[in-house]
């Protein structure tokens, strides 16, 4: 099992769904995996076989963002199953690297608003981007 995927954060849900699932399942537990190009890593609460085209997206974007891959690997991890998910399409892999950035900014807003900080998801974003953005964009580059 490849161990270097982009880390999805635990705290934000992202929707998974596959064309055996007739409702989206959802995504959301901690996970201990580096950045890499290799592909998406998150946790399932349902087995899903390797090679199952899979679609990611996040209620989190409005319009929603959306991209389409397929599963690596899946191994038990409690509680559930952790998913290896890998893109193809270089477009695809561009549009869950934008769902993943969302998904990190609301995390970071999330985090501060913990340690007492009311942030905007605007001002989230300003400052996470400042912070942050020239490393996201040099770390796990999908190709």
């Amino acid at each position: 099992m490849p161990e270097h995927y982009l880390r999805h954060p635990a705290e934000i849900p992202i929707l998974l769904s596959t064309a055996q699932e007739s409702q989206p399942l959802n995504f959301c537990y901690p996970l201990n995996r580096e950045f890499s190009p290799a592909g998406l890593s998150c946790v399932s609460d349902a087995y899903i076989s390797p090679g199952s085209t899979i679609e990611i997206s996040t209620p989190l974007s409005h319009p929603s963002l959306s991209a389409t891959g397929h599963v690596i690997w899946c191994q038990q991890e409690q509680p559930g199953f952790l998913l290896g998910i890998g893109f193809d399409d270089p477009d695809q892999a561009f549009s869950v690297r934008m769902i993943e950035q969302v998904c990190q900014i609301e995390s970071y807003r999330l985090k501060q608003h913990r340690r007492g900080r009311q942030l905007s998801s605007e001002q989230a974003a300003v400052e996470w981007i400042r912070l942050h953005a020239a490393d996201f964009a040099a770390i796990g580059q999908l190709q």
